[in-house]
């Protein structure tokens, strides 16, 4: 009877070891596949010294930017920069605004920066700078401090794979001056590599307002964000302009009506409260029927 006793207890470790050894393959895999590249060739360094070797805790819990949504919650290893190049790109229409939601964990005196790339140059300039503190406006201190802007894509913008670049920065000389964060170190020396914080760079797709479209493919019309705060933005093409359209609540009540104007059209929901809707246009070829959700909170 012990001897059985023995084998069982053996048993279960061993399978008690099989569920570790599994655990710790998937948080190795998950690792691997939330962290691509830790080089952000071709672009500038944006890495941090820890002010040789007093680390500090400042870090980006999550980003999200139209379908992107990466929270990790936690400082990527030094130099504390990572380029999450294999996550899906959010595709992003030139001509229209979306929402950019920011978390950090602030330590201390911090600032931030977003910058996106719009021309391809392998550079972020002045100009893509879309979102960041400036003066002397620190982050407030905190496990999870929460931030927002409203990035409009420039018409200008080229279209394509794109990058984006979000930075967390503490640094006690560069901050005697401003928080209006740079997207890069200015050297490799140790006054301009920045003390602390984190940088992560992301992928995102540009897509134009006037691509061409397939002359033998049925017309229709395209929902640009699936989730809205205050505004509708559809593409109209040419031959749908004056389309009646209606957006009914998910009990089917009329809460918007009109006709519909060829090109990019804007609907104005800032009166609705949060919730499922469905956009219903009559098109000279068929009915389409859109769904939409609008965000609690933002009327």
């Amino acid at each position: 009877m012990s001897r059985l006793v023995i084998n069982f207890e053996y048993l279960k470790f061993i399978t008690m070891k099989k569920i570790i050894l599994a655990a710790l393959l998937a948080c190795l895999i998950q690792s691997f596949a939330n962290a691509q590249s830790t080089s952000p060739a071709p672009y500038c360094d944006a890495s941090f010294d820890d002010q040789q070797g007093f680390p500090v805790d400042d870090h980006i819990n999550q980003v999200q930017f139209e379908t992107l949504n990466n929270t990790t919650n936690a400082q990527f290893a030094a130099p504390h920069y990572v380029f999450y190049s294999n996550l899906p790109a959010p595709t992003v229409m030139a001509g229209v605004a979306y929402k950019l939601r920011l978390n950090f964990t602030v330590a201390g005196g911090n600032g931030f920066g977003v910058w996106i790339d719009y021309n391809h140059n392998n550079s972020f300039e002045a100009n893509e700078k879309v979102a960041g503190t400036t003066g002397f406006n620190f982050l407030p201190m905190g496990a999870s401090i929460a931030d927002s802007a409203t990035v409009t894509i420039p018409t200008t913008a080229m279209s394509g794979p794109t990058r984006m670049r979000v930075r967390i920065v503490e640094d006690d000389i560069h901050h005697g001056v401003s928080t209006d964060e740079l997207p890069c170190n200015a050297s490799n020396s140790a006054t301009d590599v920045m003390d602390w914080g984190e940088t992560e760079d992301y992928t995102i797709t540009i897509t134009s307002a006037n691509a061409i479209a397939d002359p033998t493919a049925t017309p229709s019309i395209k929902l640009l964000q699936p989730m809205v705060e205050n505004t509708i933005a559809l593409t109209v093409p040419a031959v749908l302009d004056g389309t009646p359209y209606k957006v009914i609540n998910a009990l089917g009540a009329v809460q918007l009506s009109g006709s519909l104007k060829g090109g990019n059209q804007l609907l104005d929901c800032s009166n609705l409260p949060g919730g499922v809707y469905f956009i219903q246009m009559a098109t000279p070829s068929n009915n389409q029927s859109l769904r939409v959700v609008k965000l609690s909170g933002s009327n």
